[in-house]
């Protein structure tokens, strides 16, 4: 089967092939005026860029509205009203079903990275010539390894189980059979694929937009965090903060936290792995973050910012009961403030007092920014050129001090952190002491790991990140997630407390703040902590709902 370079650039996963109803014959045509593999990798420009797909366009079904619906919505970080989009309404109250438009875009998104992944990986070895230096090939390999094991990351922890794919040409004609693989083999194959990423990929080019050793030791540590392994969480993230290769945004690198989520943040100190986007290509190439989000369709200057999810009062107060200003104002936008990175031909855009997203008195702020003026022409509508953070390194610091606390406490996999656990480690305050310090807030002399939970959810609010943290709470329990339900008390419990509430009414001029806040609380079951398989995919492959079946690796 002779696949075509043009073809392999849009090729989406065989999950997604079969639900469109390709025939064998489409995988065997070529596409008119297209370089093949064989005269593709010729050069060593050719091979360094072969993987610049990787950052962009197969996440952007992702990166929208499955990220934040995913990440922040059902975490309860931010709110909507019943009604607002199909793509967000169902993960308000965890009602999402295998028919869920983002839960499909979610699944589909994944696996295209990980198609154009395998395309490279399974052509390169052979179509590069030997005039190609073997460290930009081995280079190019490790970047793509990389960047399958993140999306496969995010699939075991969205979906649990889920099919193995290196090599879609095998399942032509049987696709039906595709069985899923256990949740610890696919982890032990996200764990080889960095591993492998490690060893080869470029040190100190992170820079570039493109990822380097130390950002395969990076996403190293959360993975061994996140299965309670450790010493080897710790040894990966400390490999990282020794690297010198990153840095604090605002503390030991310049630029604010704010401007981390702007233009002129793109590839900072602070970048290890990032989604790369541009607004020059349209919808699909740019980051369609904005449009989604900000709170007021006056911002973006391009006539979007449809303010479709609102700051949670439980992620509001989180700010205010901690004392954290500037994190707070890079998350989230108050009536009355300033923002001097917006509108500034204008002198900055001061926020009105009516402010209201969703009912909730404030609106987004991180990775709103601005009009094309703004942005040096580097927005339009529905697309800016700001990148999306996959990895940030003050996670490292972050990762490092968990990861003290848990084997100190002696916590086993499939137990979670008591959350009154206590550490006064010397090591592990500094690095959370950092990460405090960036955000202007005094320096501690133990922490409990709820107090640690909470420093996550405010450094990473609105990044999609905080829901990973309270699935994981209660232990990984790989054995559980495959064809079983896994337990998760401790996160139930948090989730129940938040109000998921809006407000009375909008308030009157001029403060707008004669307004009463209306409480919701939603409690998830168990079975919500995994979406289901789409209904496409089952249906097309009945296979995917079997019980999952050993990886041969």
């Amino acid at each position: 089967m002779k696949l075509k370079i043009k073809y392999l650039m849009g090729l989406g996963a065989l999950v997604i092939m079969v639900s469109t109803g390709c025939k064998k014959d489409f995988f065997n045509r070529p596409p008119e005026n297209a370089s093949t593999v064989g005269t593709y990798y010729q050069t060593t420009d050719q091979v360094r860029s072969s993987t610049n797909i990787l950052y962009a366009a197969p996440w952007f079904g992702f990166n929208g509205k499955a990220f934040l619906a995913i990440g922040d919505l059902q975490s309860g970080n931010a709110v909507c009203y019943s009604g607002t989009d199909g793509s967000f309404d169902a993960f308000r109250n965890f009602s999402q079903g295998d028919a869920t438009q983002t839960v499909q875009s979610a699944w589909n998104s994944l696996y295209t990275v990980v198609a154009q992944a395998n395309a490279l990986l399974n052509n390169l070895p052979t179509a590069a010539p030997a005039s190609v230096p073997r460290e930009v090939v081995n280079n190019a390999l490790g970047e793509a390894r990389l960047m399958r094991a993140a999306a496969y990351f995010y699939l075991v922890r969205l979906f649990g189980s889920v099919p193995i794919i290196t090599d879609p040409a095998p399942f032509v004609g049987s696709f039906s059979t595709v069985r899923t693989n256990m949740v610890a083999d696919v982890y032990k194959f996200i764990t080889m694929d960095l591993q492998f990423a490690e060893a080869n990929c470029l040190a100190g080019v992170a820079n570039t937009g493109h990822v380097s050793s130390a950002s395969a030791s990076g996403l190293l540590a959360k993975i061994y965090l996140y299965q309670q392994k450790y010493d080897s969480a710790r040894i990966e993230a400390q490999k990282v903060i020794n690297s010198g290769e990153f840095g604090l945004v605002g503390l030991d690198a310049p630029g604010t936290y704010t401007g981390m989520f702007e233009m002129a943040g793109n590839n900072c100190k602070e970048s290890m792995i990032a989604l790369q986007w541009t607004s020059n290509g349209g919808y699909g190439y740019g980051n369609q973050l904005q449009s989604v989000i900000a709170p007021l369709n006056d911002i973006s200057g391009t006539g979007d910012g449809w303010a479709e999810l609102g700051p949670s009062w439980d992620l509001q107060d989180a700010f205010k009961n901690a004392g954290d200003s500037i994190r707070r104002h890079g998350c989230i936008m108050l009536g009355g403030e300033h923002y001097a990175e917006l509108h500034k031909k204008d002198g900055g855009y001061n926020v009105p007092y009516s402010i209201n997203a969703q009912g909730v008195h404030a609106g987004m702020k991180k990775y709103v920014v601005g009009t094309p003026d703004d942005n040096n022409g580097y927005s339009a509508f529905q697309a800016t050129s700001n990148n999306t953070y996959i990895l940030r390194f003050a996670d490292m610091y972050l990762i490092a001090a968990e990861a003290i606390m848990g084997k100190a406490a002696g916590v086993q996999p499939g137990t979670g952190i008591p959350s009154g656990t206590v550490s006064s480690d010397a090591t592990a305050l500094s690095y959370l002491n950092k990460v405090r310090q960036r955000a202007g807030l005094p320096a501690l002399a133990s922490f409990t790991y709820q107090q640690l939970l909470n420093e996550r959810r405010l450094e990473f609010a609105i990044e999609a990140d905080y829901w990973y943290d309270l699935q994981r709470v209660d232990g990984f329990q790989p054995a559980a997630i495959d064809g079983k339900t896994d337990h998760h008390p401790t996160a139930i419990s948090i989730i129940a407390a938040q109000n998921r509430g809006d407000s009375n009414g909008a308030g009157t001029p001029p403060l707008y703040t004669d307004y009463t806040r209306n409480t919701l609380h939603v409690t998830p079951n168990d079975k919500n902590f995994l979406l289901p398989i789409p209904a496409t995919e089952t249906t097309a492959d009945p296979a995917l709902l079997q019980a999952p079946v050993p990886y041969h690796f």
